[in-house]
């Protein structure tokens, strides 16, 4: 009787303590972050912000693409199969995308960006185009990450979509898109200081997608050489161009580096106008929680070596 209940005693006293251990790795055990992705880098980034070190989002268009013109290969068709969700701006930007979202990414969670509440939206005055939604509604400038304000919205927009579908990680996203939003923050109150002197330089820019930047720190675009993203304009265009450039002293033309800089460089021939590239899509900055910041500083110095060149130039990189 004596061994018999110190063995069911034992029995008891394993059983405590095993449920004990498993109900501690319940409570602190958390599924594995969801696979995500997104459809070009500047949301790539902003999604790494709000992941941290939980993960890092797969990225669908590489930056030396322009989202206008963009083919998918199987690789990345794979990607969207995989995801449990999927970032990207909207149909007015990755044209292309839209359909392989409807039929390949029918299990993931599509967040379009462009809809997001609170975004500070510019309206193009001149009727839908690449830009538009195919359903007559107006078209609306799509490159909302150039505003570092939108941006900030989108921070918040991204830790939502990530806590529905991953609540246990809900107060990871919170955290991070909170410190995201500080960094940005910094860089709009440092930037908008650094800019002074290049806002009244009138320049044109390669096509029309730079409208967010040029609102937020108060400079001076005069227009864009390309009517179309990737499309040569006609030789009345051009002509346009440089009488414009003549008309209104446009001292500077920025080019992508997406596109080919061909036109560019004939008006920088024919006017003798300065030229500089600059990359909205940060193709040689690596990912990490300030790429975003990079990708917006690495702009600006840039347009600055045109618009207002200095000896030296110096952002802090370190935010």
């Amino acid at each position: 009787m004596i061994k018999h209940h110190t063995i069911t005693l034992r029995s008891k006293i394993t059983a405590v303590l095993f449920a004990i251990l498993f109900g501690i790795g319940a409570q602190s055990a958390k599924a594995a972050p969801p696979d995500v992705a997104t459809s070009i880098k500047p949301v790539q980034a902003l999604v790494k912000m709000v992941m941290g070190n939980l993960g890092t989002p797969d990225l669908i268009m590489p930056a030396t693409a322009s989202p206008h013109v963009f083919s998918m290969k199987p690789s990345q068709a794979k990607l969207l199969e995989n995801a449990d969700v999927i970032f990207w701006i909207g149909p007015g930007l990755e044209t292309t995308l839209q359909g392989p979202l409807e039929n390949i990414a029918d299990k993931a969670l599509v967040v379009e960006l462009l809809k997001t509440p609170g975004l500070d939206l510019i309206a193009y005055d001149h009727g839908p185009d690449e830009h538009g939604d195919q359903h007559g509604h107006v078209a609306v400038d799509p490159h909302i990450w150039l505003s570092p304000s939108n941006a900030h919205i989108l921070l918040d927009a991204i830790a939502a979509s990530l806590s529905k579908i991953d609540p246990d990680n809900a107060q990871d996203y919170a955290k991070n898109a909170k410190k995201g939003k500080q960094r940005i923050k910094i860089l709009i109150r440092q930037t908008a200081s650094f800019t002074k002197e290049m806002q009244p330089t009138p320049y044109l820019v390669q096509h029309d997608g730079f409208g967010y930047l040029a609102r937020e720190f108060n400079f001076n675009e005069r227009g864009a050489i390309q009517t179309t993203p990737g499309r040569e304009p006609s030789a009345k265009h051009v002509s346009e161009l440089l009488a414009q450039i003549k008309e209104e002293k446009i001292k500077c033309i920025f080019h992508e580096s997406q596109f080919s800089p061909k036109l560019a460089r004939s008006l920088e021939k024919e006017a003798k106008i300065a030229l500089r590239e600059i990359d909205p899509m940060g193709i040689h900055v690596s990912l990490s929680e300030t790429t975003y910041v990079r990708i917006i500083q690495g702009i600006i110095v840039s347009m600055e070596t045109c618009l207002y060149p200095r000896q030296s130039i110096k952002l802090n990189q370190d935010q």
